[in-house]
């Protein structure tokens, strides 16, 4: 018997017109090319399922209010960064990644690489450069809570 290995992910979601915008780009590239839909978001910290329950270890980090600057669009081999917008580093990000961590009692510290996917698919490096040079977004900096 296979099991498979659950985790608890904590993540930054966009405020609403850039959540419009990243939903838009992700529902037509899915479209695009058959992959996935998904909600748009920056992944902060991974935790084992068996980690403290999430809305204790949120309750005790609090609220939340960010701001990312874009860097660029990239495309990687890895298949959740198939197409993704990488922000700029960050120490306040990595700072509430800590405080999670910290929170949930967890063994492993998580580095954080401030990115949001627009698409899970397996493509070519020339398509994944093609769409890349393409992507135009209305903002340069985006909000969090």
């Amino acid at each position: 018997m296979i099991t498979k290995a659950h985790a608890i992910a904590y993540w930054l979601l966009p405020e609403r017109a850039a959540r419009e915008a990243f939903s838009r780009e992700i529902r037509m590239l899915a479209r695009q090319f058959g992959a996935p839909l998904f909600v748009p978001h920056v992944t902060i910290f991974i935790a084992p399922e068996n980690s403290r329950a999430p809305l204790e270890v949120l309750n005790e980090v609090g609220a939340v209010d960010i701001e990312l600057a874009i860097h660029s669009i990239r495309f990687s081999e890895q298949f959740t960064k198939t197409l993704f917008v990488q922000f700029e580093p960050n120490s306040t990000v990595q700072r509430l990644g800590d405080a999670i961590w910290k929170a949930g009692g967890t063994r492993n510290r998580y580095l954080i690489d401030p990115h949001l996917s627009l698409l899970y698919a397996k493509l070519s490096p020339e398509t994944k450069q093609r769409l890349a040079d393409k992507i135009w977004l209305p903002f340069r900096e985006v909000h969090f809570t």
